[in-house]
């Protein structure tokens, strides 16, 4: 299934008992999460009764308890799992998961809705019991699914721009639509600050221009580049170049993307020593001197170095050291030499074992 039929189902009053939601784009993932529990609740949030929340890898006899429960006062009881991994589950948990979710597809009534949506954790459907999980989901029939929402296309993404900004009382061009969805790298949660910025600064009126574009919004070279490198790190190479030229085509200078993207892999270096020695995020961002507004880096890194080896790491790090000597020995002005020095770097950086 995808995200069209997926809306015209929840449009249409479908509502399936088992939903597992994930990809690059967290603001997606997460709209939908709240349109299904919306559409099972119709709109009312009951937090003691009808309405169970599960954040990261919680007791899986807890997860059964929720399931098993009958709703009260309304038609269903939705259980939400929120970055539930399932590489922290041992086999027999996995196990249990796995009948928990069959039995509540299985079952003559349709008293709960399961939804597990992934926003925190970089999930690698490859990976031996995300797989296994994912196969069960899908071999449940229809009632269940499971959807990777992937980063929409620029031209989706102005139409969202548009919209949004319409809601607001604004109007803006498809050309600055698209140039705010580049700048944003097709990133739908900034995208959504950045237009609620734009049109208070017009005033919830008229026109949202090229020029206060330019002057209000940041390029995100950092959150860019981290995003770069994860996907390097998770061997997507489609979207890792996708990411190389919407970094490029901001204006961002070579040697500065590769500047970010050496830094992104020594937070990786960092993280992976933290993690061998069996420390916490904060604790290896405080003994490496991170800046608060950086700490986040940390966190990340962790998540993405447990399918990497130390010496994978430094390996990375050298194909980065050459790339950026071969920049800066090339012309200030940007080149097509420069773009294939940067594309050659990323490609041995993604067919590294």
């Amino acid at each position: 299934m995808n995200e069209e039929k997926l809306s015209q189902e929840l449009k249409q009053g479908i509502i399936r008992r088992v939903y597992y939601f994930y990809g690059n784009e967290p603001f997606l993932t997460e709209t939908y999460a709240k349109r299904v529990r919306d559409a099972c609740l119709n709109g009312y949030e009951d937090d003691g009764f009808n309405l169970v929340k599960f954040r990261g890898t919680p007791d899986i006899s807890a997860i059964a308890d929720a399931v098993q429960t009958l709703p009260m006062f309304t038609d269903r009881r939705v259980v939400i799992l929120n970055d539930l991994d399932a590489e922290k589950l041992d086999e027999d948990s996995l196990a249990d998961l796995i009948s928990i979710l069959a039995s509540a597809c299985a079952g003559a009534s349709s008293s709960v809705c399961v939804i597990i949506y992934i926003t925190g954790l970089s999930v690698d459907s490859g990976k031996a019991k995300t797989k296994k999980l994912l196969e069960a989901i899908g071999k449940s029939g229809k009632n269940a699914t499971v959807i990777n929402f992937d980063k929409m296309n620029e031209g989706k993404t102005a139409d969202l721009v548009i919209k949004r900004a319409a809601r607001n009382g604004c109007t803006i061009s498809r050309s600055n639509a698209a140039l705010l969805a580049r700048l944003c790298l097709r990133n739908l949660t900034l995208i959504a600050a950045e237009v609620d910025k734009l049109c208070a600064y017009a005033g919830y009126t008229g026109e949202i221009t090229g020029k206060s574009i330019e002057l209000l919004t940041a390029r995100q070279l950092d959150s860019g580049v981290f995003a770069l490198a994860s996907e390097i790190t998770a061997k997507r190479g489609r979207n890792a170049l996708m990411l190389l030229d919407e970094l490029i085509e901001q204006g961002n200078h070579p040697t500065a993307i590769m500047a970010a993207l050496s830094t992104a892999y020594i937070d990786f270096y960092r993280a992976k020593l933290g993690t061998a020695a069996g420390k916490r995020s904060e604790t290896v961002a405080g003994d490496f001197g991170y800046p608060v507004k950086r700490a986040w880096a940390v966190g990340k890194a962790m998540t993405a170095v447990s399918r990497m080896t130390s010496s994978h790491i430094r390996q990375s790090l050298q194909v980065l050291c050459d790339a950026d000597y071969r920049l800066k020995s090339s012309p200030a002005t940007f080149s097509a030499s420069e773009r294939s020095i940067m594309e050659r770097a990323v490609v041995k950086l993604l067919t590294m074992t």
